[in-house]
């Protein structure tokens, strides 16, 4: 079975202007994924849909009878396939009609030969020139000997067996067949039509009929139309599914076979990360957790919780967990309280308890107040929830999938009391994640009773609760589409504020070079019983420029729904922030004048907007700079979409988009836009921003590095930091900032040279932070 992923589209725009910024238009927001070949199809339920159809049971597959069983198949470069010059593969378009002659041999040719694999290439693409020696090559170094981890000398042979076990080996030879072919799925070149990108069938793993053959062997399929594997993306792409494949047939290995498509997914998609690939972006799993976590549909959101799930499995149980669970005979539930049992540090957690804490760690993401609830992979994206800023709030009916999370959370007011009603259902449980200046706290929650938090809005100033069932007892007709109903309410000391929602917390980096007629838009979660203040938005010149508020529809081609106000930003600057020299600057990234001076300002309170639905704050694309405006953007540490998106209207169809950082791994850019929303009353004139409640000092990235890593650090309020470099003989190394920096999260890099502008060595450096009276160290590793 395919993973699905994203073809990254590299476009290098011209530099005009020294602050303008080079740009790779990274991901296509809709669903399913869209990339300048189409949208990638899942092979997997065409294959069971088919199979069913015909009586095929791939959790049963006749074995080979012993006669029919290979001594070895002991190709050498230039064989051709077995069966009528060629190998068995299926067209799943016909497929998908449950045609007879799905079935079909393909003329193929080994081109390659490893230690574990033979490598053959549909002879149509070798002769037409889509498939040649050199892509052959890398999917063999890949495989065999060389996967994407940094300095790694293990392929993705060795690495699955490592973390997964070892594949079947029903034709006797240890190698396993790799099938480069044009998958036929129906692609349409220069179309949005989708396609197949590699796959798995278990069927191959059998007899086979004369109807529909089998090729007796350890083969799976990876495509190379429109996939071009003679291109660096095209190679990544395809050894990720590569590793997201070879896992299913490693789990295919150990019985029992049972249909656990959730579990069977998430090893998949951990596979390709331990192997130095991508994590697939968990976003669309975090914006909607409420739903039945193991159950499958096979849409994105689907693959996206697989792989955070699995992510934590691995962080707390240790990589062990996954080949543990293959080689215990126990499956879904059972399976992974039996391995956690045997692995947890953590104590004795089973299933439920280990899904309680996940839900916790998606949210709280903090291992100091618990390694339970957090993550050691940094940037992370955070569960959505709903927020209240007004503490009083009449009975609210709603409900909760069994293996499902809902978050509702307090943001102002104080002496909060809420009171959960279960409606009979025992199973439905609740926690307070409780967030304050330096101090964070979980707690139960009984259900049923009035509950006061007389510490909110003085120690604590965001009180969030985790409605949940994670009981593998609880009983439900259908987990898919049933919820556990419960109705809640609270009480509390309103208190009139406003409050700044802001994505970014840095200076401009400059603007990006857009194409006249594309948009730009931040999208902004709803804040209940509040209304829209204002808007700022940093520009980049001095002329105004229109925009337009609209309510939130999804990531889909219309992004905005509603208009809710037409509205204008005019700068009040009559000169744009002058670009400073090198010299003037204190960190390169920025260069403007800290703080920013162009940030606009524009009134709402009259136009008496409620924020009670999610908002989106578009401004157009005009003319080139300096003939029309420019909205700035900045640097986002993060591997996915993170509210900030632009329209490309020269796409066919035109589609919403997000960007990544040319050379910059892992960063995209945000567009400098703020909202700022009043809880009640509007004879406010200062917001309250909603900023970090705590110091912290993250982990550099990347680690290990070389030669430049990345520093993220956050302040609660501003005032003067210090981050200092010391060797492990505790020698300073390099003193990064000693300066005043606002309140917020920042980021600084550092280039392995010293204070006297030398290259220090290999090894282990330790970086500290001294800000107020909070001091953290932590540890990173440059290898050259």
């Amino acid at each position: 079975m395919k993973m699905k992923y994203f073809i990254f589209l590299f476009v290098f725009a011209s530099f005009t202007y020294v602050q303008a910024q080079n740009v790779i238009p990274n991901k296509i927001v809709d669903e399913p994924s869209q990339g300048p070949e189409g949208f990638i199809i899942d092979a997997r339920p065409l294959l069971e849909k088919f199979s069913k159809a015909h009586g095929i049971d791939l959790d049963n597959v006749k074995p080979i009878t012993q006669q029919l069983r290979k001594a070895a198949w002991n190709f050498s470069i230039g064989s051709k396939g077995p069966y009528n010059n060629g190998w068995y593969a299926q067209d799943l378009v016909k497929l998908n009609s449950s045609a007879d002659d799905a079935f079909y041999s393909t003329p193929s040719t080994c081109r390659a030969i490893g230690n574990y694999c033979y490598i053959f290439v549909e002879d149509s693409l070798w002769n037409n020139g889509r498939v040649n020696q050199e892509a052959v090559n890398k999917v063999l170094e890949a495989f065999d000997t060389k996967n994407a981890l940094p300095n790694s000398n293990k392929g993705i042979y060795q690495t699955n067996v490592e973390y997964f076990g070892n594949p079947p080996n029903v034709d006797n030879d240890p190698r396993i067949i790799i099938l480069i072919l044009n998958i036929r799925d129906g692609y349409v070149s220069g179309s949005t039509s989708g396609y197949t990108a590699g796959y798995f069938y278990s069927w191959n793993q059998g007899d086979g009929t004369s109807k529909y053959p089998s090729n007796k062997a350890e083969i799976f399929y990876l495509d190379a139309n429109p996939l071009d594997l003679r291109t660096p993306v095209g190679i990544t792409s395809g050894m990720s599914v590569t590793a997201h494949e070879f896992q299913h047939m490693i789990h295919y290995n150990y019985p029992p076979r049972i249909s656990e498509s959730f579990f069977n997914e998430s090893f998949s998609e951990i596979a390709s990360y331990l192997n130095g690939y991508s994590l697939r972006s968990t976003s669309l799993y975090t914006n909607n957790t409420n739903v039945y976590t193991t159950g499958w549909n096979n849409s994105l959101a689907d693959y996206a919780r697989a792989a955070r799930y699995a992510l934590y499995l691995g962080e707390q149980l240790s990589n062990a967990v996954f080949k543990n669970y293959l080689q215990s005979g126990f499956r879904a539930y059972d399976g992974i309280t039996n391995v956690s049992l045997a692995l947890d540090p953590q104590g004795n957690r089973n299933f439920s308890l280990l899904l309680e804490d996940w839900f916790i760690a998606n949210y709280l993401n903090d291992r100091s107040v618990n390694p339970r609830y957090g993550y050691v992979l940094t940037n992370l994206p955070k569960a959505s929830s709903t927020i209240y800023t007004n503490p009083n709030v009449s009975t609210t009916s709603s409900g909760v999938f069994k293996y499902g999370v809902q978050y509702i959370t307090y943001k102002g007011g104080r002496n909060l009391t809420v009171n959960f009603n279960n409606n009979g259902n025992a199973s439905l449980k609740v926690k307070a994640i409780k967030i304050g200046n330096n101090i964070k706290q979980v707690e139960d929650v009984p259900t049923n009773t009035n509950v006061n938090f007389s510490d909110f809005g003085t120690t604590f100033t965001e009180i969030t609760f985790a409605v949940y069932v994670s009981d593998m007892n609880a009983f439900i007709s259908n987990p898919s589409t049933d919820r556990f109903n419960f109705t809640y309410s609270s009480t509390g000391t309103a208190v009139a504020q406003i409050f700044e929602i802001a994505y970014d917390a840095t200076e401009p980096t400059g603007y990006l070079q857009l194409t006249p007629g594309d948009s730009v838009a931040v999208y902004f979660e709803a804040m209940n019983g509040m209304k829209l203040d204002s808007i700022k938005v940093a520009l980049r010149g001095t002329l105004p420029i229109q925009g337009r508020i609209l309510e939130f529809v999804g990531l889909s081609n219309r992004f905005g729904g509603r208009l809710m106000a037409s509205i204008t930003a005019t700068p009040v600057l009559s000169q744009p922030p002058r670009v400073l020299e090198t010299w003037e600057r204190t960190n390169q990234d920025y260069p403007y004048e800290i703080p920013y001076p162009n940030w606009v300002k524009v009134d709402l309170r009259s136009q008496n907007l409620n924020a009670d639905k999610s908002f989106t704050v578009q401004f157009p694309i005009g003319a080139a700079y300096p003939s029309s405006n420019r909205v700035m953007s900045t640097y986002y540490q993060s591997a996915s979409s993170y509210y900030s998106f632009s329209y490309q209207s020269t796409n066919n169809p035109p589609r919403w988009i997000y960007y990544s950082v040319f050379g910059k791994d892992g960063f995209i850019y945000l567009f400098l836009i703020r909202a700022y929303v009043s809880s009640i009353g509007t004879e406010i004139s200062e917001p309250i921003e909603i900023l970090p409640s705590s110091y912290a000092l993250e982990q550099n990235y990347p680690n290990p590095f070389n030669p430049e890593t990345v520093i993220s650090f956050s302040l609660p309020k501003a005032g003067n930091v210090k981050i200092k470099i010391y060797d492990v003989l505790g020698n300073e190394i390099r003193t990064l900032i000693d300066e005043e920096r606002l309140a917020g999260k920042h980021n600084i890099y550092w280039n392995s040279t010293d204070n006297f502008g030398k290259r220090v060595s290999s090894g282990v450096y330790f970086y500290t932070i001294i800000a107020d009276n909070f001091t953290q160290t932590k540890k990173m590793v440059l290898m050259k």
